[in-house]
């Protein structure tokens, strides 16, 4: 028993000096997801990056952090309602599309990444920004009325 107290009792100062790290925080909450600060930082340093790329004047802060919450708001609300569908890009599809858009941009797939990469992206980060982009647009095709559907609801009852 001494000897466990002892043992404690040693081990004690390593704990109790050790150092809290705050690695991210939730930003908002959007129904049963969240925001997280980091997605708003590095969506506001995008954009800014955009503007001084096209040598255009960046709006105030405050108007971009609107504009970037109530983008990432919806993207996460369109990415829930995916979910709840059952929406799934396969690896292969996902292969398959970054292969055509490096073929319509006249390069080859490892060109392509290179070319990602030399511009300060991770070409994972790309890779998965693309599958959310494409479950959107997977969702927005599922959810979208039909022309016939649209042509009956013009339809005086």
């Amino acid at each position: 028993m001494n000897k466990f107290l002892i043992s404690i009792l040693l081990l004690a100062p390593s704990y109790l000096t050790a150092k809290i790290e705050v690695l991210d925080r939730i930003a908002i909450i959007v129904d049963d997801g969240v925001v997280m600060e980091s997605q708003i930082k590095k969506a506001i340093e995008s954009l800014e990056e955009g503007y001084q790329s096209q040598n255009m004047q960046v709006p105030p802060r405050e108007i971009l952090i609107d504009q970037v919450n109530e983008r990432l708001i919806i993207e996460e609300l369109q990415l829930q309602l995916a979910d709840r569908l059952g929406v799934k890009i396969s690896d292969a599809e996902l292969n398959s599309t970054i292969t055509r858009l490096a073929s319509n941009n006249q390069m080859s797939l490892e060109e392509f990444i290179s070319y990602i990469e030399d511009n300060g992206d991770s070409y994972e980060e790309v890779r998965e920004q693309m599958r959310k982009e494409m479950r959107v647009q997977s969702c927005l095709l599922y959810t979208s009325p039909s022309p016939r559907d649209r042509q009956k609801s013009r339809m005086p009852s």
